[in-house]
Parts: structure tokens; C-alpha cells; sequence
């Protein structure tokens, strides 16, 4: 591609910018001219300097290149920005140093250009063109540079949005020019923008400097050449804080700049802007005489009318003092004259508020009373609110009836039929309303009735408003609410299953306890040796339900380890094969080679088994089919807006486990419920499965997707976010090492079982053993044996102090003690709420005589205590605790 061409366009633009700047400096003394010639000399340094980067023969003054031409880049939107502050006069409300942070960011970002070789942070690479071709060097750019992208253009909108609340407030003849700079700005800023977006992709050219040129010449020729911008500011004050005068402004050169109505109707004039004060005048020359010596100091009778006008002209000055113009200011002092300015502002003010309503977000209709009920006026607004030209429903033939939604329509109609029947004159109706886009919108309409003589409609008046917005929050409000009362029955099922599992632990404890201490005292060999044994795996299994309850509010342990979800699932084969029936096919699809993720395997199990048996109790009696599949799925934001379990998930790959059915399927509200605690279809049903699926996969920061309908069976997803395998080291199996010196431990457990059996284990095991039932008993106890206390066994949950206040106690008295704390909670919870003390050990209840030495073992070895380390040794072994 040839950029010949090119290369001599942004020469020649770059010359026209410097030669425009030139001239705006001529004039410097009109408001704006210093800081737009600066944008016109940024703009030359802009289009030079990206012409010696395109025609650029080497890679070493490319980049030369490239730094001249960012120092225009930088300049532009700064000074840019300075122009429409002091244009729209908005420069006072600047402070220094947001004026100084304006400064900074050019200058950081020119460093960052120029020291890119050390830092890489404007661009990474530098690419070389194939022989021949040109531009022979391109740039990939990094960070900083998409940083001053952002920074440059939010600068230019917000001279745009200056220009844009100015144009409101301005003179009319500078409405039309500010509304033409506008308009050319925006063409501007949208070209150049395509080039930022498309750059990376496609081989286009920089227009920017070009087109800043040729917006140079236009603000040169609409603002500056006319000399306009010196009289603005102060004529914009007189003209509308005195608007009940007759107001003529004129510059220097003696032009009329605008003047108002009451200055029209006064001096008879049609179109004076632009013409001469003497032209404008020239009937009237008394008062033209004045305007030119700039005196006027007695009432003047304007000849040709009744007025009597009392005018006095006063200089209009800038910031500096200088004159920039002046402005004739015309007052009646007629009777005649008070009741036409009020009439006028009358009408005025009726004016702006038919202004106001027609540009609000209400739109008006009228229908009459006929066949098919035709638009005979619909209110201008309707173009801007609904796509629509007024004209379409007047003249085009298009019917209102039609643009209803058809699931409203006919229910709209029969509402409408219903009023005129009873003769209501106003009523309020809902519903969906179709824009010119095709989009479908929430209408509140109410409409007025206007009846005849006889008792018969004669049209309806109308008054949309278009009320999706509302319609949407109040949707999310309502989903909101539904949430919050999930969670609270969550929360409301946590805290009692989060009691009885802690109550039943505690049982258990005195129950393994003395197991535990009855296999010490027994032979392996004899007939009650393996009846306690056999009760001890009961116990353990019991234990486990604790779990699977806690599981349920979705507060079970934190016992995760690397799951591979297809070898649960194949894992349980033939027990879901015997739980779901003969007559039920059980098809399996499992991947063999999906990533593993942290989960608690036996949850997952509880996870798969209900699923599997929910599936069953839809089948009709003589059976049906349930797959299971496991494997990766990409979830996007579409599909995990229909997530069950509260949890905002973020799109990307999944573990999915899909269990479907062929059963009787799930209607809305079914669906809705279906994890609600206590909820069940079925007569025997606890209610309790599906709730507990929610607790576990919410625990897991997992996702449920429910696909049902009736007579079409039932599909539930659930996903989990899959993790990088951790590896643990393989747990030590601990022995139960009789200490060679008994080590006292203070047993704290307001339990009376618990601690009575806990005391007998640790004698067992060679501990010395102090227990009470109390926090306060303990503080005592340990201010009486600090010496003699090596280690102290806390639970977590006594009835007169918190496990927190009785360990910071502790601590207090003997700072480098070993603590365990014990629980039924899981360990996950407890420790979060032990999260400001530090703790040596944590055992759950119920706990076997292997656990509990284990984790007094390691306690004391992590204490400070010199002697822990020696005083547990594995010398002596008791017997291992089958």
C-alpha cells in the first residue's frame, strides 16, 4: 500500500494548523484564541510528526518519530479542554491543583514514551515491515499507551459536555455555530476512535490530525474570524438577567452581535444580527448617535411610535478590563408597555411549560371513539420515546391496537369494553407496547374517558408512560426478598442442626470413650472384644450422620482433600443400582479424564446419593430410566443466571454431575420450592434431601441448574469450579505412646460424660488429669497449677463463659501453655471463631483415644515449652486401638 498520498495530506495539514495558530495568537485577546492556537500547534506537531513515523526508512527514526508525535498528542486534548473552559467561562471553577493534575498526566506519560526501552510499558514491541513495504515500523502497544487513550478522550468528552451545557444558555447565532463545532467535534472523535479500536487489526491511517486541521479552519472561520467570542460572556449576562428589557448587543466593530424580543418588537427590527448599528438604526438616528459615541444619559423618544424607552448603553468588559463590546439596554416606562411585557412573559412561561411537557417521558394520545379507534393526535415526544413519527398514527394509518403485545391485546380490549359498559371516565391499565426497534416495553397508561350527552364515548385521551425500568427493579426487589427468606431458612435450619449435632456429639464422646477404654481392657481374642468392636463401628457411623446434618444448613467439616467426581460416582455404582430398583435403569456416562477439585468426598457421595433416589421417587411404579453423567461444560452468564443456589458465579469451565430422569417432571413452583427445608411431594418425605444437596454444593461455591416441566422428566446440573490438585503428605497413623513422666492436662468440659470419660482416657495414657466443668473453675485451676499444667483441653462451648474470653484468660496466666480445643462443630467453624488467639491443637468430638493423644502430642510439641519435645516420646507403644 502506497501512503504517499498521505504523507503529503498531513504535511499540508500541519502547515494549515501552524498557520492557523498563528492567527489565533493575532487575536489573543478574545476569550479561548491562546488555547486553541496551542491545539492548532499540537495538531502540526501531530501530523509531522506521524509523517516522518510513516515515512520512517529505519526502525531508530521511527521512534524518534513517534515521540515527536506524542508530544502533540499530549499537547491536544489539554489544551483542548482549556479552550472550552474559557470559552464557556468555566475557567474560575478550576483549582490549581486540578489544573496541576491536568499538567501531570501529559508529562508522566511523555517520560513513559521516551524511557519505554527500560520499562516497556508504552509499547512491547517494536515490529519491522517486509522489505519495501511502508509504514517499515509498527508498534505493539502496552498498558500505558491504552492508558492515555482513556485519559486524552475523557478530556475531549468533557469539553464536548462543556459546549454541550453551554450551547443551552448561549446566544442564538452561537447556538447554530456551537451546534455546528459540536456536531464536527463528534464526527472527529468518532474517526479517530475507530482507528484506537481497529488499529491491532486492520492496516488503516491515523486521520485524527487531518481532521483537527480542518476543525481548526472551521472554528476559525464560525468563531474567531467574525470576532464573536469577545463580546459572549458578559452579553450572555445582560441579555437574560435583564430580560424584560429590550437588549442590543454589538461589538467593537460596531456589528450587531443579538439582540432579544423585546429589542425586536421595540425598534420594529427582523434579522439586525450581523449588520452595522448604523444600518440597524438608521430610522432612528438619535439613538444611533448614542450608540456610536457610547453616551447616553436621558430618556430617548424613538420616532414612529408611542414608546417612551429609557436606554443607556454600558461597555461589556472580559476578565482583564478591555473592552469587548458594548450593550444597548431599552426599558418602556408606558402603561401600555407593563401590560404587553407581562402578556409576554405570560406566554413565555406558558411556552416552557408546553416545552416541558412535551419533552418529558410522558406521551399523549387521543383516540376517538370509532371503529378501530384512529389516532387523531399523539404528542411530539413519541418519536423520542418510542421510535415512532407522530405522523405514522395521524396520517400513516398505524393503529395503536396493533403494537400492543398479542398475549395483552385481547385482554386490554375486554378491559376496555368492561369500562365503557359501566361508563368509567378514567382508568389505569399495564402492558406490553412494541417500539419501532421491535423491542417489547412495560406501559402504565391512563387514559380519560370523555363521554356526550347520551352516555356515549366520544374519544380517549391517553397519557403513556413507559415504565420497563420500574417493572425491572421491582423484579429484582421481589428476587431479592425471595433469596433473603431462603437464606434465613437456611440460616434457621443451621442453627438447629448445628444444636443437635453438637448435643448428639457429646453423647457420642462418652459412648466411644468408654468403647475405647472397654477394647484396652479386653483380648482381641474373646467373644465381647469384637461385639465392642462392632459397636464402636456403629458409633463411628453415627458420628458420621452428624456430619451429613450439619450438612444439610451447609456447615458441615472442612475435610476436603483432591475429589475425582467420576470415580465417586463409579465408586457408588452398585449401591445406587440396589437404592433406585430393579425396575429402574441406571445408565452411566462418566469421563475418565476430568480435572479433580477440593471437595469433602463423603458430602459429594451424600450429593450424588440423593440426586439419584429424588429421580427415583418421580419414575412412575413400573420404573423408568436415570442417567448420570459427569464431565467439563463451559457455563456462560445465560445459564448461570438460573444457578438455584444464590451464589453469583463468574462464566467459565465446570465440573458438571447431571442426573436426569424420564418422571413425572416438575411444574414453576414445584421447581421454586423443591430445596426449601421441610419441602416434599412425597407422603413419606422428610423434606430434607434436596435442602441438603443445596447446603452441600453452596459449601463447595458450587452451582445447581434445574431443567424440568410436566410429563418431560427432570434434569439437575450441578457444578463445581474445578482447582489444581493439592498434594498432602500421606497422615500419620499415631500410636499411643505412654508418656515416661506423667504430663498434667486440664480437662475443661461442662459435659459431665464427656469429661469423666476424657479424664479416664488421658489416665490411661499416663497423663496426670484435673478436670472441671467450668471456664471460671478453670482460670482458678491454672493460677493454682501453672507449674504443674502442660497442656489443657478446652471445649469450645461452655455455658458460663465463651471458649474465646476462657482462652484469652488462659493465655493471660500462662502464655506458652499447649491448648486443644474441642468441638462438635466442625473444625473450619471453630477455628474461625478462635481466628484472634492462637491454639496448638484442634480435636472434633466424638474423638477416639488415638485422636485425642494425637492432637495433646502435637499440641505440646508446637508449644513453646523446652521440655514438650523430650517429655513425648515414642519409646513405649500401648496397644494400637483397632
Amino acid at each position: 500500500m502506497s501512503l504517499a498520498p498521505f504523507l503529503s495530506v498531513l504535511l499540508i495539514s500541519g502547515s494549515v494548523a501552524f498557520v492557523l495558530a498563528l492567527l489565533f495568537v493575532q487575536q489573543r485577546e478574545d476569550n479561548g484564541s491562546v488555547a486553541f492556537a496551542l491545539v492548532m500547534i499540537g495538531s502540526a506537531i501531530w501530523s509531522w510528526g506521524y509523517a516522518l513515523q510513516i515515512g520512517a526508512r529505519s526502525p531508530e527514526l521511527a521512534l524518534i518519530a513517534l515521540r515527536i508525535k506524542y508530544i502533540g498528542i499530549l499537547i491536544v486534548p489539554t489544551c483542548w479542554l482549556w479552550f472550552a473552559l474559557t470559552y464557556t467561562d468555566s475557567i474560575a471553577s478550576l483549582t490549581r491543583k486540578q489544573a496541576a493534575a491536568l499538567a501531570f498526566f501529559p508529562v508522566l506519560t511523555f517520560v513513559a514514551n521516551i524511557t519505554n526501552d527500560w520499562h516497556r510499558f508504552f509499547y512491547r514491541r517494536v515490529n519491522l515491515a517486509p522489505p519495501g513495504a511502508l509504514p517499515i515500523v509498527t508498534f505493539d502497544y502496552a498498558p500505558w499507551y491504552w492508558i492515555n487513550i482513556v485519559y486524552s478522550y475523557s478530556l475531549v468528552l468533557i469539553g464536548l459536555w462543556l459546549l454541550i451545557r453551554f450551547w443551552g444558555r448561549a446566544l442564538r447565532l452561537h447556538r447554530i455555530q456551537i451546534a455546528v463545532l459540536i456536531g464536527a467535534l463528534l464526527l472527529m472523535t468518532a474517526i479517530s476512535l475507530t482507528f484506537y479500536i481497529n488499529e491491532q487489526f486492520v492496516s488503516i491511517v491515523d486521520v485524527t490530525p487531518v481532521l483537527l486541521a480542518l476543525n481548526g479552519v472551521l472554528f476559525y472561520l464560525a468563531l474567531f474570524r467574525p470576532r464573536h467570542l469577545d463580546a459572549r460572556p458578559i452579553a450572555y449576562t445582560h441579555l437574560f438577567e435583564q430580560s424584560s428589557d429590550g437588549v442590543l448587543v454589538f461589538d467593537m466593530r460596531g456589528k450587531v452581535v443579538d439582540c432579544n424580543p423585546a429589542a425586536r418588537r421595540m425598534l420594529g427590527l427582523t434579522h439586525p444580527v450581523g449588520q452595522s448599528v448604523q444600518s440597524v438604526l438608521q430610522q432612528y438616528p438619535e439613538l444611533a448617535a448614542s450608540c456610536t459615541s457610547g453616551v447616553a444619559n436621558q430618556p430617548i423618544r424613538i420616532e414612529h411610535s408611542a414608546q417612551v424607552i429609557d436606554a443607556h448603553i454600558a461597555p461589556l468588559r472580559d476578565r482583564r478590563g478591555q473592552q469587548t463590546g458594548s450593550v444597548l439596554v431599552m426599558r418602556d416606562v408606558t402603561n401600555w408597555w407593563r401590560m404587553q411585557q407581562a402578556l409576554a412573559e405570560s406566554e413565555s412561561r406558558l411556552r416552557e411549560e408546553r416545552r416541558l411537557f412535551i419533552g418529558g417521558p410522558t406521551v399523549v394520545f387521543r383516540w376517538e371513539a370509532r371503529e378501530r379507534c384512529p389516532v387523531s393526535y399523539v404528542s411530539p415526544n413519541v418519536q423520542e420515546q418510542f421510535g415512532y413519527a407522530p405522523e405514522a398514527f395521524t396520517e400513516g394509518g398505524l393503529m395503536y391496537l396493533s403494537l400492543i403485545h398479542p398475549d395483552d391485546r385481547q385482554r386490554i380490549q375486554n378491559e376496555i369494553a368492561d369500562y365503557i359498559r359501566r361508563s368509567v371516565s378514567w382508568y389505569r391499565q399495564e402492558y406490553r407496547f412494541r417500539r419501532a426497534d421491535g423491542e417489547y416495553r412495560w406501559i402504565d397508561d391512563s387514559t380519560m374517558v370523555v363521554y356526550n350527552d347520551q352516555n356515549e364515548p366520544i374519544y380517549f385521551l391517553g397519557y403513556i408512560l413507559d415504565v420497563t425500568e420500574q417493572k425491572r427493579a421491582e423484579a429484582e426487589r421481589l428476587e431479592i426478598e425471595r433469596r433473603l427468606q431462603q437464606t434465613q431458612k437456611l440460616e434457621s435450619l443451621g442453627l438447629l442442626a448445628g444444636g443437635v449435632a453438637h448435643d448428639f456429639n457429646n453423647l457420642l464422646m462418652a459412648i466411644m470413650g468408654n468403647l475405647d477404654l472397654a477394647l484396652l481392657a479386653l483380648p482381641k481374642t474373646s467373644t465381647a472384644f469384637q461385639h465392642i468392636r462392632n459397636a464402636m463401628l456403629a458409633t463411628r457411623h453415627a458420628a458420621g450422620l452428624t456430619q451429613q446434618l450439619l450438612a444439610y444448613a451447609g456447615r458441615g467439616g472442612d475435610r476436603r482433600t483432591d475429589v475425582d467426581l467420576t470415580r465417586i460416582v463409579a465408586g457408588m455404582a452398585d449401591m445406587l443400582r440396589v437404592s433406585v430398583g430393579r425396575q429402574t435403569r441406571l445408565e452411566l456416562h462418566l469421563d475418565p479424564y476430568l480435572p479433580v477439585f477440593q471437595a469433602d468426598p463423603s458430602q459429594i457421595q451424600q450429593v450424588v446419593l440423593n440426586l439419584i433416589l429424588n429421580a427415583a421417587d418421580a419414575l412412575p411404579a413400573h420404573g423408568g430410566i436415570i442417567s448420570v453423567r459427569t464431565g467439563m461444560r463451559f457455563c456462560d452468564e445465560a445459564l448461570l443466571a438460573a444457578n438455584r443456589t444464590n451464589e453469583r458465579l463468574s462464566p467459565g469451565e465446570y465440573l458438571v454431575l447431571e442426573v436426569a430422569d424420564t418422571g413425572c417432571g416438575m411444574d414453576e413452583d414445584t421447581q421454586r420450592r423443591m430445596f426449601d427445608p421441610f419441602f416434599t411431594t412425597k407422603a413419606m418425605g422428610t423434606g430434607l434431601g434436596m435442602s441438603a444437596v443445596l447446603g452441600i454444593v453452596r459449601n463447595h461455591h458450587g452451582g445447581i441448574v434445574v431443567d424440568s416441566a410436566p410429563g418431560c422428566g427432570a434434569t439437575v446440573t450441578v457444578l463445581f469450579p474445578p482447582s489444581s490438585p493439592v498434594r498432602e503428605s500421606e497422615p500419620v497413623k499415631p500410636d499411643v505412646s505412654a508418656a515416661p513422666e506423667p504430663i498434667t492436662v486440664l480437662v475443661v468440659d461442662d459435659e459431665a460424660d464427656v469429661r469423666d470419660v476424657t479424664a479416664r482416657l488421658l489416665t490411661h495414657l499416663n497423663f496426670r488429669v484435673i478436670a472441671v466443668a467450668t471456664g471460671a473453675e478453670a482460670i482458678q485451676t491454672l493460677q493454682a497449677h501453672a507449674s504443674e499444667v502442660a497442656c489443657v483441653l478446652l471445649d469450645a462451648n461452655l455455658t458460663d463463659m465463651s471458649g474465646l474470653a476462657v482462652l484469652k484468660a488462659l493465655r493471660a496466666i500462662a502464655p506458652h501453655i499447649a491448648i486443644v480445643v474441642s468441638s462438635g462443630y466442625s473444625q473450619h467453624e471453630v477455628l474461625a471463631r478462635f481466628a484472634e488467639m492462637a491454639i496448638e491443637g484442634f480435636v472434633q468430638k466424638p474423638y477416639q483415644i488415638t485422636e485425642l493423644y494425637a492432637a495433646i502430642r502435637r499440641a505440646l510439641q508446637r508449644s513453646v515449652m523446652a521440655t514438650a519435645p523430650e517429655i513425648l516420646s515414642d519409646a513405649d507403644a500401648t496397644p494400637e486401638v483397632q
